[in-house]
C-alpha cells in the first residue's frame, strides 16, 4: 500500500507557492487556506485513483 504523505507533501508545496503570488499577494487569506486544503486533496484521490 501507497503512503499517503508524499502527494500531500507536493499539493502543500503547489498549493503554497500559488496561494502565494494568487491570494496573499491582493490579502485574501480565506482562499489561501482553501487553496491548502483543496489542493492536496484533490492529488491525494488522484493518486488513490491510479493505483
Amino acid at each position: 500500500m501507497k503512503s499517503a504523505l508524499p502527494p500531500i507533501i507536493v499539493g502543500l508545496l503547489i498549493a503554497s507557492i500559488w496561494g502565494y503570488f494568487a491570494d496573499l499577494r491582493d490579502g485574501d487569506v480565506k482562499l489561501f487556506i482553501i487553496r491548502l486544503i483543496v489542493v492536496p486533496l484533490v492529488l491525494l484521490i488522484l493518486s488513490k485513483i491510479s493505483k
